[in-house]
């Protein structure tokens, strides 16, 4: 699904400009195929598998137990989101995305800085 809304640049594609890295021009949900894809102003476009950003979930709940994992390799996770999928989607204002799962988990806020820097910067 195209975000209705999607962020809307004046600059031209592939403008080379350290703000162009972090600005989409076009983001689609595929809810079917699990996967967001993002063009970027400076012409870069991403590709996301929908699982792969769960598992990097930035909400403080997930960081939490990602960072109590890394310290004791051997403690049992709380939660595995194998399996988890997609439901729904919503920008937040012209920095951000956020994802509704299938487990009802929706507090992660996925900035486009964010997104950017998981596709290598």
């Amino acid at each position: 699904m195209s975000m209705p809304g999607r962020p809307h640049s004046e600059s031209n594609p592939g403008d080379p400009s350290p703000a162009a890295a972090e600005t989409p021009v076009d983001l689609k949900v595929k809810i079917a195929e699990q996967r967001l894809t993002i063009d970027w102003r400076d012409g870069k476009k991403s590709e996301f598998d929908l699982a792969l950003l769960r598992k990097h979930c930035p909400c403080a709940t997930c960081r939490t137990q990602r960072e109590e994992a890394d310290a004791n390799p051997l403690k049992i996770l709380k939660f595995d989101p194998s399996g988890v999928g997609v439901t729904s989607a919503k920008l937040i204002g012209n920095y951000a995305i956020q994802f509704t799962w299938s487990d009802g988990h929706n507090t992660g806020i996925f900035d486009f800085r964010f997104l950017r820097s998981l596709d290598g910067g």
